[in-house]
């Protein structure tokens, strides 16, 4: 049982015992059996009807009680944590794979009602993905005729965002080499799952194809997501066999087409949640023990109740 603060209790059933105190509250509290005496007249002690001006019985009770309930909340060992917490997180490796060819500067996307670029569109909403996954290494693998890397897997996504935006354009697409590059930059750590996200506009035009490629991400364990853009849409006859379409399939991937930038965000949400995993980093965590303040605590009232309540019956009438 955890509280706000990082407080939480060792033996939290404990504190059911808790649900009790209200119950021997009302219980104590219950008049007995007044005594009788027959007598011929009471008027010798009417003066025994009086209330006495000090009740103890009453206080008596609140002294036994709260530090009881005290008591309860010091057995269920309430306790902090002195060091690092296991962290459920949802981390995984992914390499951007963005294709920065000279067509990537039509002007055929809308974003928030203005026209913009390819580029633009693609850098929008390759930024609100990454933000969305502060707990993954991303790194980012720019393409035209040859591939480029811009950012190696970090978790610093502000420094290769920045790298990601001063990024040149270049001629040529060779889908196949960028991807191959980019199945090598996931390599190089075998811990976490992988992932590449393609993103192109066009035919390869230099190099092997991805098909050609594919082995690799296949041997290396790593899923491809493969995004085709632009204004025209490749028939579902045709997109079956698109050479992108197969080679993602093979990897466990999908293949994707956008033709306006709400698709594409669309589909970057969707790999977004396809690809989350929980993983529980191991720790070691010391705890630093609170039982002792309400012990305390408990001790003080009830030594200090008993003291007053003895001081209450010897002053009583």
């Amino acid at each position: 049982m955890k509280l706000p603060g990082d407080i939480e209790f060792l033996h939290p059933w404990v504190l059911l015992g808790l649900a009790l105190i209200p119950w021997l509250a009302w219980r104590l509290g219950q008049r007995g059996t007044l005594p009788s005496l027959r007598v011929p007249s009471i008027a010798g002690i009417a003066s025994l009807a009086r209330v006495p001006r000090r009740h103890p019985g009453r206080w008596r009770n609140a002294w036994i009680l709260v530090p009881l309930g005290l008591l309860i909340v010091a057995a269920a060992r309430p306790r902090m944590p002195r060091g690092d917490t296991p962290d459920p997180s949802k981390g995984i490796d992914i390499m951007l794979c963005l294709d920065f060819s000279r067509s990537m500067a039509e002007e055929d996307f809308r974003l928030q009602g203005k026209r913009v670029s390819r580029r633009k569109a693609l850098e929008t909403v390759t930024i609100q993905f990454v933000e969305g996954r502060p707990n993954d290494r991303i790194g980012i693998v720019c393409f035209a005729r040859s591939p480029f890397l811009v950012s190696p897997l970090t978790l610093d996504h502000k420094w290769a965002l920045n790298a990601l935006r001063e990024t040149d354009l270049a001629t040529g697409t060779g889908i196949g080499w960028a991807l191959l590059a980019s199945v090598n930059f996931l390599k190089k750590d075998s811990d976490r799952s992988k992932v590449i996200i393609l993103v192109t506009d066009g035919e390869n035009s230099a190099g092997p194809r991805a098909s050609e490629v594919i082995p690799a991400a296949v041997q290396g364990g790593i899923k491809v997501y493969s995004v085709l853009i632009g204004p025209e849409v490749v028939p579902p006859s045709a997109a079956a066999g698109h050479d992108l379409n197969r080679s993602s399939r093979v990897t466990g991937g999908q293949f994707f087409q956008a033709t306006d930038s709400r698709a594409l965000g669309g589909i970057y949400n969707l790999i977004d949640q396809l690809e989350k995993r929980e993983l529980i980093q191991k720790r070691y965590v010391s705890w630093r023990e609170l039982y002792g303040w309400p012990a305390g605590v408990a001790s003080g009232l009830l030594a200090l109740g008993l003291l007053v309540v003895e001081i209450l019956r010897r002053r009583s009438p």
